[in-house]
């Protein structure tokens, strides 16, 4: 977690020392959960900066609360996280708060977008609020900058020399219909300033984040995405037109249908994951060939777990990763049990290898290659495979980044890292990565001790 310096703190809170300062003493008790020694100092003063370390959200409001609230910015600054999850909801209650409410709303739906479902359920808790708060619904009056025609004086010297402008500027411009018009109604091209009337900047963000968000959005997450959409579609005005739906699905269905177009797989999938059987009624309608992915169910008997199995070009692959806590050689991304939840656990190359269940395997470097050809070649296929793509396959290749030997992690949101069994000499092994913005799977070698994702193939028999 990054630490911001605020050095207004200082100056704005009362309540705050300007005498002795124990910042050090601070980092230290909020490093080690002496959530005690932290509430003392901060209530007496003795600090000069607001840090948050890789506290709980419930455990940074207790310490800070009263700052939180008279410091709303600042506070988001120094602790985003924290102060989005654990205060997100007050925050975005107070009619005052308006800009680090919008900043909390960004956070949580940029959360939601690397797939964290407990992001959007915040995010729906924090929408509440703030749609309740009457002063954030009101319109934004702005000054802007622009060049418009303008009429010109109506009378002597300064008439004609205006209506010369306008021939002029007329011409400049090639616009031969406003030089017609001249004689008659004579304007003048010129900069002003004229005041625009702008939707509330959180209604924007908000609407806009959830309408793009759908589309964008893993697949683990699309149907909590629509579900949102649904629920604030009235008071952000969103016409039903423009949200994810069964209709919406049977018009998006009839529109290719008309035109004789495929179904995009990743389009079909994402419904897919939301209306399955109402979906394959009307693709069957219709008269589509195409159907939704058909998943296996498996559960893995040590732990309870339900994985989804897809068949993929003859290999029957695990299509979530592997969350399977080993005593030795896992984590989750963090440290963050919330982290497995939505992303899996991360493994040492040593612990994927067996991590599996009974009837499954690694997935190999062999098992790689061949979906990699499957999906169009290695330079393409994270198009058809990432969760945020096309992801014809239904492969939902996670955001989840990866930990290195000290467990310190990195790239969530961003890459994606799958361990393979094979060795790339006595340190290192051959794993594959993809970006969520990038259309390639790449082979590449990784420290036999960071901590990677895991997917499964089943066993041939």
């Amino acid at each position: 977690m990054k630490c911001c310096f605020v050095a207004t703190l200082v100056f704005s809170v009362a309540f705050l020392s300007q005498g002795v300062f124990a910042q050090e003493a601070l980092h230290e008790a909020i490093d080690s959960g002496d959530l005690a020694t932290a509430k003392k100092m901060v209530k007496k003063g003795e600090i000069e900066e607001i840090y948050c370390g890789k506290l709980a959200a419930n455990d940074a409001v207790g310490v800070y609360e009263k700052i939180f609230k008279q410091m709303p910015d600042e506070s988001f600054a120094a602790c985003p996280s924290q102060f989005a999850y654990g205060y997100g909801v007050k925050v975005c209650g107070n009619a005052k708060a308006l800009k680090a409410c919008t900043e909390v709303v960004t956070y949580l739906l940029n959360d939601g977008l690397a797939g964290n479902v407990n992001a959007l359920d915040a995010l729906d808790k924090v929408a509440k609020a703030a749609l309740k708060t009457k002063a954030f619904a009101k319109p934004v009056k702005e000054q802007v900058d622009t060049t418009m025609w303008v009429a010109c004086p109506k009378k002597g010297k300064a008439k004609e020399e205006c209506l010369a402008r306008c021939i002029a500027q007329a011409d400049s411009m090639y616009d031969v219909a406003h030089k017609l018009s001249c004689p008659a109604t004579p304007e003048q091209y010129v900069d002003t300033t004229i005041s625009v009337t702008r939707p509330s900047p959180l209604y924007a963000k908000l609407g806009t984040g959830l309408k793009d968000g759908y589309w964008s959005c893993p697949m683990s997450v699309a149907e909590k995405f629509a579900s949102l959409l649904q629920s604030y579609a009235k008071p952000l005005s969103i016409p039903d037109t423009a949200i994810p739906s069964i209709k919406y699905v049977q018009r998006w269905a009839e529109s290719h249908k008309a035109d004789s177009t495929a179904l995009p797989g990743g389009q079909l999938f994402r419904f897919c994951t939301a209306w399955q059987p109402q979906v394959d009624s009307i693709l069957a309608g219709l008269e589509f060939e195409t159907r939704c992915p058909v998943f296996e169910r498996i559960t893995d008997p040590r732990d309870g777990q339900e994985y989804r199995v897809k068949e993929i070009n003859g290999a029957h692959w695990f299509v979530q990763n592997l969350n399977y806590a080993m005593e030795e050689g896992s984590i989750c991304y963090d440290r963050d049990d919330e982290n497995c939840k939505a992303y899996g656990r991360l493994y040492t190359q040593e612990a994927a290898k067996t991590a599996c269940p009974d009837g499954f395997r690694l997935a190999t470097d062999g098992d790689w290659k061949m979906l990699e050809v499957y999906a169009g070649g290695a330079s393409e296929a994270a198009v058809k495979l990432r969760s945020n793509g096309s992801d014809d396959y239904a492969f939902s290749a996670m955001f989840g980044g990866y930990a290195n030997k000290n467990g310190i992690s990195t790239t969530i949101g961003e890459g994606a890292y799958f361990w393979t069994e094979k060795a790339d000499g006595d340190k290192r092994g051959t794993a594959r990565s993809m970006f969520s913005a990038d259309k390639e799977v790449s082979s590449i070698s990784v420290d036999k001790g960071f901590y990677l994702a895991v997917r499964c193939v089943k066993i041939a028999e």
